[in-house]
């Protein structure tokens, strides 16, 4: 699809490692499978997968933060991990002359045509709205896993996107016993921009029968 339309801007909302093994309950119980995933093996998708997009905005999502919560572990060896790891991507950033935005609630967002991309904090049902109304203007996610698009509750009703995701999610196996995984989709948005920051569309493609219909 990049190579069909060329677009200007390439965005990634984040979330291109999952590091599974660094979550807290991973870490914690000797026993989770979680434990022996690999982080070579998947780190090394995530970055080859944004090498090959070559974006130029980078998002921190909150599987990356990991890296950035875990560099001053009292674990030498986590804490040595997580930091050649951010380091990697700083440097295919830099590579990629892509723009890194940090996950930060407040300073987490990149804005074109009006409208606030970024990869998102709340997971609730009514997570999409609530960061409409949070940022007060239309905005764009990740995140959730899921496709929804829904108005805040705010004078104009702007509207909020969550974008599905790209990941194989029968592999995520600590999400499982969640109802929320029933509601996950892949997706990817494209649209336009206006530079004067007067208006912006999305567009939200899922695939259909397992297959991408791209309007192209």
């Amino acid at each position: 699809m990049k190579r069909r339309w060329a677009p200007d801007t390439t965005l990634h909302l984040g979330d291109f490692v999952d590091l599974s093994s660094l979550m807290g309950s991973a870490r914690r119980d000797p026993d989770s499978p979680e434990r022996s995933t690999s982080i070579r093996e998947d780190f090394d998708a995530g970055l080859n997968f944004i090498r090959e997009l070559a974006p130029q905005i980078v998002f921190e999502g909150n599987h990356e933060h990991r890296l950035t919560a875990l560099q001053y572990s009292p674990s030498a060896i986590v804490a040595h991990c997580c930091t050649a790891a951010k380091s990697e991507i700083y440097n295919a950033c830099k590579d990629l002359k892509a723009k890194w935005v940090p996950y930060d609630i407040e300073k987490g967002w990149h804005d074109l045509g009006g409208t606030a991309f970024g990869h998102g904090f709340m997971f609730n049902e009514a997570a999409v709205r609530d960061h409409v109304e949070m940022v007060r203007k239309p905005i764009v996610m990740g995140h959730l896993h899921r496709v929804d698009r829904v108005a805040g509750r705010s004078f104009g009703a702007p509207v909020g996107w969550s974008i599905g995701c790209l990941a194989d999610i029968g592999s995520m196996h600590y999400a499982r016993r969640q109802r929320s995984v029933t509601r996950w989709q892949h997706g990817v948005a494209w649209g336009e921009y206006a530079e004067s920051g007067e208006g912006c569309t999305v567009n939200v493609l899922s695939p259909v029968g397992g297959m991408w219909r791209y309007p192209v």
